[in-house]
């Protein structure tokens, strides 16, 4: 999903739907949908597509081949790179995100890390050696200062509390 995310991007030409505010820095092909607000302090380098009525900051940082879906909101001095973010996703201050998709509807609290490393990932009975951060699924609650190992799968509805490390996979509905 990652790497195709970014093969998409780089064809997605620019166009600014929104509202940027003074103080925010966009640089490269950055697509910004309907009603979204990049507040002040923000840096945005494509190539990155934000959905619509999302609410970006102020002291973001969005790096390159980022998608962002609609009705996103990333709260200050929270970093994202290379990552897929699905619709209706909150993302609380001072979070890193690299190299991961977080899928509809998952909440994040304050401080949530997700880090990328090279890691060892199966897929079909078979090991693969790839850069990547944490996968959530539909509709997780994390509660503040989770990190997140690098490979993680957290299944759909799950729920972190604070203050926890996951890694591994976490089935469906699982209670952290």
């Amino acid at each position: 999903i990652i790497g195709l995310n970014e093969a998409v991007l780089r064809r997605t030409p620019a166009s600014i739907g929104g509202t940027i505010e003074t103080g925010a820095l966009v640089k490269g092909s950055v697509s910004i949908g309907k009603d979204t607000v990049i507040r002040g302090n923000c840096y945005v380098v494509g190539p990155v597509v934000i959905g619509a009525n999302c609410e970006i900051g102020p002291s973001v940082c969005i790096l390159p081949a980022t998608s962002i879906g609609d009705n996103v909101s990333i709260s200050p001095f929270t970093e994202i790179e290379n990552s897929v973010i699905g619709d209706d996703v909150s993302v609380g201050p001072g979070s890193i995100i690299q190299d991961s998709v977080i899928d509809d509807g998952c909440v994040m609290r304050g401080q949530f890390i997700a880090c990328s490393d090279r890691t060892e990932v199966r897929v079909n009975g078979e090991y693969h050696l790839v850069n990547v951060g944490a996968m959530l699924g539909v509709g997780c609650s994390l509660g503040s200062c989770v990190v997140a190992q690098p490979g993680v799968i957290v299944g759909n509805h799950s729920q972190v509390q604070t203050m926890k490390l996951i890694g591994g996979r976490l089935p469906d509905r699982s209670l952290v």
